[in-house]
């Protein structure tokens, strides 16, 4: 099977930092995970939700990743998508999820990787 690339889907609970962390700190720690996964941000978005929480949306040279944050919750998800050979792309996305879990404090992690594009 030949495929177009693959997706992260990350969930982060119980983000003991999230709380504290303003949109400022936010942007430059998922661009800090990025950056030591391997992935080179071109351009980049940001939205606050009136009281609520901000989302994040990266291109990436790669393709793209999108944060998006439940300060209420002391949750955050993550979609990446990356052009490439799902087996060569997985261990940078598997660093960005470490970096991100590190760096929000998370209580508990849910990763799942997706196959894109089946080009046969």
């Amino acid at each position: 099977m030949q495929t177009t690339g693959i997706s992260l889907l990350l969930e982060l609970y119980d983000c003991a930092r999230l709380a504290s962390s303003d949109d400022r700190t936010l942007a430059q720690l998922f661009e800090e995970a990025l950056k030591i996964a391997g992935f080179e941000a071109v351009d980049h978005l940001a939205y606050r939700f009136p009281g609520q929480g901000v989302t994040l949306i990266y291109i990436l040279r790669q393709s793209h990743a999108a944060l998006h944050t439940w300060p209420e919750s002391n949750y955050v998800s993550v979609d990446v998508y990356s052009c490439g050979v799902p087996a060569a792309v997985r261990p940078a996305l598997e660093n960005l999820c470490a970096s991100l879990a590190q760096k929000l404090a998370a209580g508990s992690v849910s990763t799942r990787f997706v196959e894109r594009g089946d080009l046969r």
